[in-house]
């Protein structure tokens, strides 16, 4: 065989010298195997037909296999081109726009109606916030009361009481009615003003708020 040929006539590393790039036979180098094994074959002894036969099935066998890798890898290109340029364009149309995001942040104006909006499992339980400064130093906290399931506006209230207005980072803890803690789902609404490309896409600005394309819930709609 190609293998026994090549093996006998150039050495143990004869196939690893012909071996495609990540050590894979590529039809190029099936086709020098084949070639090699002709040149090298004893006249007096040639290859049975039926085996030549065989090799050469091989071959259209592996050519066919890489045309098909070849077609494949075009498609996942053109798709991961087709995504990139669906991406810029929603992210683009969603400058000057309010928005509802993953994320724990909040901006506290100081005007005393500053809202953050949650997501509550289950049918809710007894909710306390609490606010965190830039650094994660508690900074104010009050006890909510009773929360419902699902998504819903929780108003900062007393928490925010006394704070110089700016962006801070939030936490709402609510326990269910047998005491243990449910999963809140925290999210940041703010006003897109800019936009940056980024390794992983494009990424909103709002400020020095920077928000993942992906991480954007909904788009709200503006008064007037």
């Amino acid at each position: 065989m190609i293998g026994d040929v090549l093996t006998g006539a150039t050495g143990v590393g004869a196939t690893d010298a012909l071996a495609g790039p990540g050590g894979s036979l590529g039809k190029e180098e099936f086709l020098k195997l084949l070639v090699a094994q002709l040149k090298n074959q004893d006249p007096m002894d040639p290859s049975k037909p039926e085996e030549l036969a065989a090799q050469l099935a091989q071959f259209s066998s592996v050519e066919q296999l890489i045309n098909v890798n070849e077609q494949l890898r075009a498609q996942s290109d053109a798709s991961a081109a087709m995504a990139a340029a669906l991406n810029n364009s929603a992210a683009v149309g969603v400058l000057g726009k309010d928005v509802l995001a993953l994320g724990d942040s909040v901006e506290v104006t100081g005007t005393g109606k500053d809202t953050v909006t949650v997501g509550v499992e289950g049918s809710g339980g007894e909710a306390t916030l609490t606010l965190y400064d830039a650094d994660g130093k508690e900074v104010g906290s009050r006890v909510v009361g009773a929360v419902g399931g699902g998504r819903q506006e929780i108003e900062l209230g007393d928490a925010a009481a006394g704070l110089a207005p700016g962006r801070y980072r939030y936490e709402l803890t609510v326990k269910g009615a047998d005491g243990e803690p449910l999963q809140v789902r925290t999210f940041v609404r703010t006003h897109i003003d800019g936009l940056r490309y980024g390794p992983q896409g494009p990424v909103l600005v709002s400020g020095t708020l920077e928000i993942p394309l992906a991480d954007i819930v909904e788009i709200i709609a503006q008064a007037g």
